[in-house]
C-alpha cells in the first residue's frame, strides 16, 4: 500500500535541524516534501561534516543528507519580491508550511500565517524556533545547546564537583520535531474534520523540558532543586548504572533493582554481592556506593557481550554500552531495515538511516538522499506553481532563481 502521508505535500522553509528535520520524518512518510533554500545564503548545515572522503562541500555532507532525506529543493533568492510570491504560490498549492524563523521575520517578508492562510484556508503552518513565537524572549536567537540550557538539562548533567556539561550536543534540536510531527498530525487530522487549517507554535526549549518532569516534581513536592549526580543517573534504584568491562572503554548497563533482578543477579555473582546489608532496597540505597564498587569489581573482569547474554539469559535487564561500531554491525537495526543503500552523484554509495517506524499494511519510504541545491527548481515551478517555461526563464534571467 502507499504510505501513509503520500499526495501531502509541504513546503520546508525551516534550516538547520529542527525545521528540517519535521521534514524529513514526513517525507518518510510519503510526502512531497520541497526545501526551499539559497545558495547564496546557504543552510549552515551544508557546511558541517562529516563530509564523505573528508571533502569539504556543500553537497558532500553526511549531516545534510540525513536530515534532509527524501526532499526536493528549490534555490531562490527570498530577498526579491518576486520570490516571495513565488513562495506564496507555492503555499496556496501545499497542505503544510515549515518554517524556523525568529518571531516575525516571516511576517515582515509577507510569508507569516496571516498572509499564507488568508490565501489557503486549508493550510497547517508549524513554525518553530527557540522560544516561540510569544512572550520576551521570542525575537531570541539559539540553536539547541541554548535549549537545553533554558530546560534545565544542562544543570543536571555532570558531576556535582565539576561545571555542568549538559548532554550531547544540541539537545533540544533532536528532541523537539518528535513533537512538532505530533502537532502536525493533529492538525492535519482537524482539518480533515473540518476543513479547516490551523498554525502550530512551538518552542524548541519548551520541548526540552518535558523530558525533565520527574525533576520538577521533586522541586513542586517539596522545593528540592535536583542537582548533578555524575553516574548515579536514578537515586531510587539500586544496583542501577553502567558498569566496566575487560577492555578499553567497555561498559555495561545493568538495572537490578527490583527483587527479583536482585536475587538473579546476586546468584550470579555470589559471593561478591553477600552481605545483608544488600537484602533489601533500603539496604542497597542506604549502602549504594559500596554495592556499585562491588558489582563495578565483578563486572570489570567480564567479557561485555559474554556478560550481557549471561544477565539476560538470567531475566536481567542489561545491554552493553553501544558506540558506533556497535551500532553499524548491530543484528536487531539490520534485521529491522533500520539502513539502507542511498546512490548520489555526489558521494556515491553510502548507507543511510531509513524511516523510523513500520507502519502495516501501509509503507514508508526507503532511505534515500537529501537533495542538491535547487535540483528540482524547474519541475517545481511547473508542475506545483503551475509557471510556464517562458516565466521560470524570466524568474532566473532577474536572478530570482538560483
Amino acid at each position: 500500500m502507499s504510505p501513509p502521508l503520500a499526495g501531502l505535500r509541504v513546503l520546508d522553509l525551516s534550516w538547520v535541524m529542527v525545521g528540517p528535520m519535521t521534514g524529513r520524518y514526513l517525507a518518510d512518510l510519503g510526502a512531497d516534501v520541497i526545501k526551499v533554500e539559497s545558495r547564496r545564503r546557504i543552510d549552515p548545515l551544508r557546511t558541517l561534516g562529516p563530509f564523505v572522503d573528508a571533502v569539504p562541500h556543500p553537497e558532500r555532507t553526511v549531516s545534510y543528507h540525513f536530515i534532509n532525506a527524501g526532499k526536493r529543493s528549490l534555490a531562490i533568492d527570498l530577498s526579491h519580491e518576486a520570490g516571495r510570491e513565488v513562495v506564496r504560490t507555492l503555499a496556496r498549492a501545499s497542505d503544510v508550511v515549515l518554517d524556523s524563523f525568529t518571531s516575525g521575520t516571516l511576517d515582515r517578508m509577507g510569508l507569516g500565517w496571516k498572509r499564507l492562510s488568508s490565501e489557503n484556508p486549508r493550510l497547517v503552518m508549524a513554525s518553530t524556533c527557540l522560544f516561540g513565537q510569544t512572550g520576551p524572549e521570542r525575537a531570541a536567537a539559539g540553536v539547541g545547546t541554548l535549549g537545553a540550557a533554558y530546560s534545565g538539562a544542562s544543570h543536571l548533567v555532570g558531576w556535582p564537583d565539576r561545571p555542568p556539561t549538559g548532554p550531547f550536543s544540541a539537545w533540544t534540536d533532536s528532541v523537539t520535531p518528535r513533537f512538532i510531527v505530533a502537532c502536525l498530525l493533529a492538525a492535519l487530522r482537524r482539518r480533515a474534520l473540518t476543513g479547516k487549517g490551523c498554525y502550530v507554535d512551538v518552542a524548541q526549549a519548551e520541548a526540552g523540558l518535558q523530558f525533565l518532569l520527574p525533576e520538577y516534581l521533586r522541586y513542586a513536592a517539596n522545593g528540592d532543586v535536583p542537582g548533578r549526580r555524575g553516574a548515579d543517573v536514578d537515586p531510587h534504584r539500586a544496583p542501577s548504572g553502567s558498569f566496566p568491562c575487560a577492555g578499553a572503554d567497555r561498559w555495561i548497563s545493568i538495572d537490578a533493582s527490583a527483587d527479583a533482578h536482585w536475587r538473579a543477579l546476586r546468584a550470579l555473582a555470589a559471593p561478591a554481592l553477600d552481605g545483608a546489608a544488600f537484602d533489601t532496597l533500603v539496604g542497597r540505597l542506604r549502602a549504594r556506593d559500596r554495592l556499585h564498587a562491588t558489582l563495578a569489581a565483578w563486572t570489570a573482569a567480564r567479557d561485555r557481550d559474554a556478560l550481557e547474554r549471561e544477565l539476560q539469559a538470567a531475566g536481567i535487564p542489561a545491554h552493553v554500552v553501544a558506540d558506533c561500531d556497535d551500532l553499524a554491525d548491530d543484528a536487531d537495526l539490520a534485521a529491522d531495515g533500520y539502513y539502507g543503500p542511498i546512490e548520489d552523484p555526489m558521494i556515491g554509495r553510502q548507507r543511510m538511516r531509513g524511516a523510523q517506524c513500520s507502519i502495516a499494511p501501509a509503507g514508508t519510504m526507503p532511505p534515500r538522499p537529501a537533495p542538491r541545491i535547487g535540483d528540482s527548481t524547474d519541475a517545481v515551478l511547473r508542475d506545483v506553481a503551475g509557471f510556464s517555461d517562458e516565466h521560470v526563464a524570466a524568474l532566473r534571467r532577474d536572478g530570482v532563481l538560483e
